[in-house]
């Protein structure tokens, strides 16, 4: 079972997938979304979460069943979590002192 975090990373990831296979523009998909282009860069990086209604009107826009967004996101899970470990191991990592 992953956390919410991890999930979020994977809807991210997911989101600059279809982008990218549907050579869908980043200043297009925002506006599209009622939102900026920035917004969609952190969604995709796992840096913000997108709302239901952000997320339902995604969907619609990209034309996409429900039921392929979940199995693209369950795929990316693996992913997901290892860069959510990664990012975890590189923050808890000391401070080493300069000289």
């Amino acid at each position: 079972m992953h956390d919410k975090a991890v999930y979020n990373i994977a809807v991210g990831m997911t989101l600059k997938e279809l982008q990218d296979e549907r050579n869908i523009d980043r200043d297009k998909l925002a506006a599209a979304l009622e939102t900026d282009a920035q917004s969609i860069s952190k969604i995709e990086h796992g840096e913000l979460r997108m709302t239901a209604g952000e997320l339902i009107l995604m969907i619609d826009k990209l034309d996409l069943p429900w039921d392929d967004f979940i199995k693209r996101v369950r795929a990316k899970l693996p992913e997901a979590a290892k860069m959510m470990r990664l990012s975890l191991i590189h923050i808890s990592e000391p401070t080493r002192p300069t000289t």
